[in-house]
Parts: structure tokens; C-alpha cells; sequence
């Protein structure tokens, strides 16, 4: 590969700032345009990466950019992979990728007729603990598969201002679903396909998170297996992924935060009687993820996300919401 992906980041903000600096070393993505409506915080950061520029979208379509990542507030999303797609730009969308399925559909339709490339910000099908574990259940070492119990909580955006749109009902339903449980649930729809049937709770525990703290969600995939999700927004960081077979289990556990380079552990135990475990130094998920897409997006290889995955996970985050609204009645997926 000879060249990189000329790319522009629309949004500025912490995570759009943490992918700047992810792909700072990339060979194969280059940013080169920065855009945020705020000026005041966007262009010094801008300048201090070496960016052109631009408070709009519609001036980074016009730029000579082949590809846009957009790290924007969720409600914005639709509207801009629309945009982008129809300028003839591959896309690459943080998470999630819509708030519901038509609009998700819509947004991969866009890119698909064009040929275009729909990159999602999910890095952890990208951790090198979980491609071992899926490793493990596609060589059939953990048996047949029957259930994943995954906590993925931490108390990061209890900083946030209770103004932001990170806290936002409309854009944030569920508590952190969003933010956290979205992760997963692409992860499981990778390792045990669609799910046919979803239940979840919510509750308002702590002050120190405005809304809905906890997130507790019930799967039933389409193959059988079941799977439990907990999130909890006003606890410290923990992290644990535990999958079980008729043959063996394996449990991922990390330390902290994607943004924070700190190792993962892997444990698992077969019908030998022993524990195995196995640590896995921090990897940048960020750039791996960008990587593939901009070696697909040059048609150079091709990107692990299916088009029906994207669609999929939306649909599950919707059902989802459905379900809490619900008092936890169960929803049925298509």
C-alpha cells in the first residue's frame, strides 16, 4: 500500500480530539481537515495538529478529502452520513451508528449504492482478548455456545455537565446504552449472530448521574444462546466479558478505558480442571478499526462490519429502549 486515506474529522470534541490523535501514526489515514462550528476550542487544536480548518460540514465535502469521520452529538449522524455519502465520500461513524433502524437502513443504502465504504466506531472487535475468545468459540474449543454475561461500567461521564448532550434523554436513551452497552451488543451480534428477543431495565440509583444509572438487558439470539448486559453509570471503571460452552469458559477483564493504554487479561478453563490466563498489552483499537476501513474504502481489503450488522445493532439498540420504556417487557425482533 502506497498511499493513505485523505480524511477529515467532523466534530472536535474529547472523542473526536482522541481519534485525531489515534491515527497520528496511521499509514493509511491521513486527517487533514477539522471541523467544528465552535472556533474558539476547535482551531487551536486544529493549528496544533497541523489541520486545515472548517466550521462546517459542507466545506470539508468541498475540500479534496476522499472520506469523512464524523464524531458528532448521535442526533446529527443521519444527517451527515446522508450528506457525505451524496458528496461521493466514504463515511466512517462513531456510535451508534442511528437512534433506530429505518434511519440506519437508510444511511447504508446511501453508502452501498454508491459504492461507498460505512466504517462504526466499534473497537472491540478489535481487542486482542476478545478476537481470542472468538477465536476460541469459531475453532470450537469452548463447545456450544450457551451464554455471555458482560459488566461494562464506569463513572466517566458522571464529569460531564448535565447539560450535555451525552446526558440527553433524546440522544442518550437507556442511560449509557449509547455509550457502553452498544459495544457490546455489536460484539455478541459478531460472536453469536442476530438476536431474536430483548428485555430490559433501567433504574435512577445515584445522584451523581443524572437519569438513569443502571442498564440491565436480557438477549436471546436467534441460535439459542443467551446473554445478560449490565451497565452502570456511577460506578468505577470495571470490565468483564464471560463466555460459556458446553466445553470450556473464557472471561476478558481490562483495567480501564479504551483511552487509557493499560493491558487486558484473559482467563479460561476447559474439562481439564485448569485455569489458563493470558495477558494482552494495550493495542490501539482506534487506529485498527480506521485502518481496515481506509484499506477497504481504497479497495485494498475488506472491512469486518457487515451491512446487515450495522442495521442490526440499531435495531437491537431500539428494542432496547422499547423494552426500559416498557417496564422491561420483552421485545421481539424481526
Amino acid at each position: 500500500m502506497t498511499r493513505a486515506l485523505n480524511t477529515a474529522v467532523v466534530g472536535l470534541g474529547w472523542w473526536g480530539r482522541q481519534i485525531v490523535q489515534s491515527v497520528s501514526g496511521s499509514s493509511l489515514v491521513r486527517v487533514t481537515v477539522g471541523v467544528d462550528p465552535d472556533t474558539d476550542a476547535a482551531l487551536p487544536f486544529a493549528e496544533a495538529h497541523g489541520l486545515r480548518y472548517a466550521d462546517g460540514l459542507e466545506q470539508a465535502l468541498e475540500s479534496d478529502v476522499e472520506a469523512v469521520i464524523i464524531a458528532t452529538p448521535h442526533k446529527l449522524h443521519e444527517q451527515q452520513v446522508l450528506e457525505a455519502a451524496s458528496a461521493g465520500k466514504h463515511v466512517f461513524c462513531e456510535k451508534p451508528l442511528a437512534l433506530d433502524p429505518v434511519a440506519a437502513r437508510g444511511m447504508v443504502d446511501a453508502c452501498r449504492s454508491r459504492g461507498l465504504i460505512l466504517g462504526v466506531g466499534h473497537e472491540r472487535r478489535f481487542e486482542g482478548a476478545l478476537e481470542a475468545i472468538a477465536s476460541m468459540a469459531r475453532d470450537g474449543e469452548l463447545g456450544l455456545l450457551l451464554h455471555v454475561d458482560c459488566n461494562w461500567s464506569h463513572d466517566l461521564f458522571t464529569q460531564s455537565k448535565k447539560t450535555s448532550w451525552r446526558q440527553d434523554p433524546a440522544q442518550a436513551p437507556a442511560g449509557t446504552l449509547t455509550a457502553l452497552g452498544v459495544h457490546l451488543t455489536d460484539w455478541l451480534i459478531s460472536l453469536c449472530g442476530p438476536i431474536a428477543e430483548v428485555r430490559a431495565l433501567t433504574a435512577d440509583r445515584s445522584e451523581r448521574y443524572p437519569g438513569d444509572d443502571v442498564v440491565t438487558i436480557q438477549l436471546r439470539f436467534v441460535a439459542g444462546m443467551t446473554a445478560v448486559i449490565t451497565n452502570l453509570a456511577a460506578t468505577p471503571f470495571h470490565s468483564r466479558i464471560s463466555v460459556f460452552g458446553d466445553r470450556a469458559w473464557a472471561e476478558a477483564r481490562e483495567n480501564s478505558n479504551v483511552d487509557v493504554p493499560e493491558p487486558a487479561t484473559l482467563t479460561w478453563r476447559a474439562q481439564d480442571w485448569e485455569t489458563h490466563s493470558r495477558t494482552f498489552a494495550s493495542t490501539n483499537t482506534v487506529r485498527a478499526n480506521l485502518d481496515q476501513w481506509a484499506v477497504a474504502a481504497m479497495g485494498e481489503g475488506d472491512y469486518r462490519f457487515t451491512h446487515e450488522q450495522l442495521i442490526h445493532n440499531v435495531e437491537v439498540l431500539d428494542a432496547i429502549v422499547r423494552s426500559a420504556s416498557a417496564d422491561g417487557s420483552v421485545v421481539t425482533l424481526p
